[in-house]
């Protein structure tokens, strides 16, 4: 993970930091010796391996940029399935035994995007600290 590719990606510039980068480089808003078990609280300390210990901590756009993500898949599965389960139940030509496979994972998908996606939305955003 020295690669200066894999380092570049993972850096914030120092135009994005407000001009200078006052972090050295390092993940903002992290300091460039953390890692992701920094961010952990102490009693979970024991229960990590040492592997992760060389990772830096995510930078925080991607907990925002994947809890959009999720927000609008969620909605698009959401509608999309539940117009696929109306549509099989008010029309009778087509309820047959084929269709009713795909109501039952139609119905599958949109209970679980229903009730998972506000909750994974969420623990994206509390991330970020709000």
């Amino acid at each position: 993970m020295d690669s200066p590719i894999v380092s570049s990606a993972l850096v914030a510039p120092g135009h994005l930091v407000g001009g200078s980068n006052h972090f050295g480089g390092a993940f903002f808003p992290y300091q460039r010796n953390m890692t992701v078990v920094d961010t952990l609280p102490a009693d979970m300390l024991p229960m990590i391996h040492e592997h992760w210990y060389q990772f830096p901590p995510i930078n925080p756009l991607w907990h925002s940029l994947l809890g959009v993500a999720i927000i609008v898949l969620g909605i698009i599965s959401v509608l999309g399935n539940g117009m696929v389960i109306y549509l099989t139940f008010s029309t009778k030509n087509l309820k047959t035994p084929t269709n009713m496979l795909i109501v039952n994972l139609a119905f599958s998908d949109f209970c679980m995007m229903a009730f998972m996606m506000p909750t994974m939305a969420a623990n994206c955003f509390a991330e970020l600290g709000f």
